[in-house]
């Protein structure tokens, strides 16, 4: 039986405790039509995106958690999440992005 060679990136995602356990269940169009930059696998990026997609483009919670895999509660815990913590962007990335900048730690590192 021939033996799956390691994926760096799978690793290094669940190093960083951020490998979605169930990548299959991300529906959304970005991420089944550009698998190459959007990551199903990495569960960071699959929140953000469903976050952002509703802060910046307006799109419904319920429908934006379905897409995503998650359900309507775990949607505004991980938009707590992003107002309590804010994301590291760099500054350019906040105002493009619609966030709030004093929410947001720099890529130096500050607020």
């Amino acid at each position: 039986m021939a033996q799956r060679r390691p994926d760096p990136k799978e690793a290094a995602l669940r190093g960083a405790r951020s490998l979605h356990p169930r990548p299959e269940a991300v529906a959304d169009e970005a991420f089944t039509a550009r698998p190459e930059f959007f990551d199903a696998r990495d569960l960071m990026q699959v929140k953000y995106e469903m976050v952002r997609r509703v802060r910046v483009e307006g799109q419904p919670v319920t429908k934006v958690a379905a897409a995503f895999g998650f359900s309507r509660p775990s949607y505004y815990q991980a938009a707590a999440a992003v107002d309590a913590a804010g994301l590291a962007v760099t500054g350019s990335e906040q105002s493009s992005l619609g966030l709030d900048p004093s929410r947001c730690v720099t890529s130096s590192g500050g607020t």
